[in-house]
């Protein structure tokens, strides 16, 4: 097993659910207007920083996380104009 860590920011809202659905990712958490600073700058959600981030996560057999990465990796080369996307791969010893 593996967790799935995404970090999106950007206008379309939608992308990343609809990758974990279309791979068939039984299931996955959102956290909404994610804030900080990374590689790519600060999001703060505020006038000198603008932007906010959501952050997916998931956790589901190698393979499943192994699709979902060729996917996000896949709309990398399509990204638009301010679009963010980061993605992190952590080994899982439970999950229950």
């Amino acid at each position: 097993m593996k967790m799935l860590v995404v970090i999106y920011g950007g206008p379309r809202r939608d992308l990343v659910p609809a990758i974990l659905d279309r791979v068939g990712v039984s299931g996955w958490t959102q956290l909404a207007e994610g804030r900080g600073a990374g590689r790519s700058g600060r999001r703060e959600g505020t006038r000198a920083w603008p932007g906010e981030s959501e952050v997916y996560f998931s956790v589901a057999d190698a393979e499943v996380i192994d699709a979902v990465i060729a996917a996000l990796r896949d709309q990398t080369a399509d990204a638009v104009p301010g679009e963010r996307l980061h993605v992190a791969e952590l080994p899982v010893e439970r999950f229950f």
